[in-house]
């Protein structure tokens, strides 16, 4: 119904994407008017201007959120997705803020997460505005600003703004995600003092960037018999919700510190950390493997981890099954760290989400992909957390399809050009048929 308007928006939405990809929008400092940072504040701002080029209702909230809407009628659905990214890291061949295109395909930090099917979103809008077919319901395409750091703007967007009836967050995979694990951050340190005398010391470890990233780099500074060394390990980096598809760098640092001569203490924390996470993601060296039939099993990522002679801090992430509870994982964690000397320092728990397959909004959007693409698949559970969680009656859908390999925080991120189009054709189908 729409796909050949898609097909003649095609350029204007890759110009429009590329744009906003050259923006660095990761998290960053607040400012005035810009809880997340310049950054994702001009992400925001650009789309919000190709919103109000293309015709529609455009509202900044507060900086925390924008929205483009079309149509008319008292309950409203919404497609809703983030221009907040997770940092570059390491390892890329394109330039990770330059929007290149390559044999079809867009290269950048956000084009499949989100802002490649955001902008998809926003263009199928535009179709469906340019079909002056009749909606009961209005479309509200909905720009969130820091997805990536916890969904705060989502806290506020909801104490703020009209709630949708329906709808769905392309930031996840296609067909429909009926069930997403819970999430636990949890900062942990051991700090040391009258440490035994040794013939190397640890100047400073610094491993990561992000929680929710398998990290690809650690450096190390060590002092021996008066030089000061540098060690660098490489892994590779991926979505925390997936460790095992990528390769800590924190595995073999933590396997060389351990065998240093370093204070005996500081050795034994490090053997301590490269038996029970190093390359381990399912918790089993930990004490915490767990799962069900619905979601799987429980993952764990060491995203963070930073160290020197007083003490050693780390941070994990953990994805738990849906019919888990976080007091059960805390209990087994805590009692694994105690072991190794080290204490629970912060946590912060995400719930998990789980919607019954027979539900109409499942149903639904459902019919759309099998109709869109002739596959007929069933819901599917994720490790990833997505905005399905922070709005009522939210699902996740697309943009990844069964054939294609998860690009979500890795280096050289890129969306294939018809693969964009075909998200956008599929979408705009969804939102017509919850709207009309």
């Amino acid at each position: 119904m729409f796909d050949k308007a898609l097909l003649s928006l095609k350029d204007e939405m890759i110009q429009a994407l590329c744009t906003n990809l050259r923006i660095q929008s990761d998290a960053q400092p607040p400012e005035e008017g810009k809880p997340n940072g310049p950054g994702v504040a001009r992400a925001l701002e650009h789309a919000l201007r190709v919103a109000a080029q293309l015709g529609f209702r455009t509202k900044e909230v507060d900086g925390h959120a924008g929205y483009a809407e079309y149509g008319e009628g008292e309950e409203m659905v919404a497609v809703l997705g983030h221009l907040d990214v997770v940092p570059a890291g390491e390892g890329w061949q394109h330039p990770p803020y330059a929007g290149i295109i390559e044999n079809g395909r867009i290269y950048g930090r956000g084009t499949t997460d989100d802002k490649g099917p955001m902008f998809a979103a926003l263009f199928a809008l535009k179709a469906i505005k340019d079909s002056g077919l009749p909606l009961r319901r209005r479309i509200r395409i909905l720009f969130g600003t820091s997805e990536e750091t916890g969904s705060a703007d989502m806290a506020y967007y909801s104490t703020h703004e009209e709630l949708p009836v329906a709808g769905f967050t392309p930031d996840a995979k296609f067909p429909v995600i009926n069930a997403e694990k819970g999430i636990l951050n949890i900062w942990f340190i051991k700090e040391f003092s009258d440490l035994e005398e040794a013939a190397v010391a640890l100047n400073k470890l610094q491993c990561g960037s992000a929680l929710n990233m398998v990290p690809a780099q650690a450096t190390a500074e060590l002092a021996l018999h008066g030089q000061v060394i540098q060690v660098k390990t490489s892994g590779v980096s991926a979505h925390a919700s997936r460790p095992e598809s990528g390769q800590s760098a924190a595995a073999p640092m933590l396997d060389f510190l351990s065998h240093q001569d370093l204070p005996l203490t500081i050795q034994d924390a490090f053997a301590f950390l490269a038996y029970s996470l190093g390359q381990e993601t399912l918790g089993e060296n930990l004490g915490i493997a767990m799962e069900d039939e619905v979601s799987g099993k429980l993952t764990v990522n060491l995203g963070m981890l930073e160290a020197d002679m007083h003490q050693i801090r780390g941070g994990l992430n953990i994805r738990y099954p849906v019919t888990a509870s976080k007091d059960l994982v805390l209990s087994k964690l805590s009692a694994s760290l105690y072991e190794g000397g080290f204490d629970i320092e912060s946590i912060t728990n995400t719930p998990p989400l789980y919607v019954d397959e027979s539900t109409e909004l499942v149903r639904i959007l459902m019919d759309v992909f099998s109709k869109k693409t002739g596959l007929d698949l069933s819901p599917m559970s994720t490790g990833g957390g997505t905005y399905a969680r922070s709005l009522p009656n939210i699902l996740a859908f697309g943009p990844q399809f069964p054939e294609q390999s998860d690009l979500c925080h890795q280096a050289d991120e890129y969306v294939e050009i018809p693969y964009l189009i075909k998200t956008a054709q599929i979408m705009a189908s969804a939102m017509y048929e919850l709207a009309k």
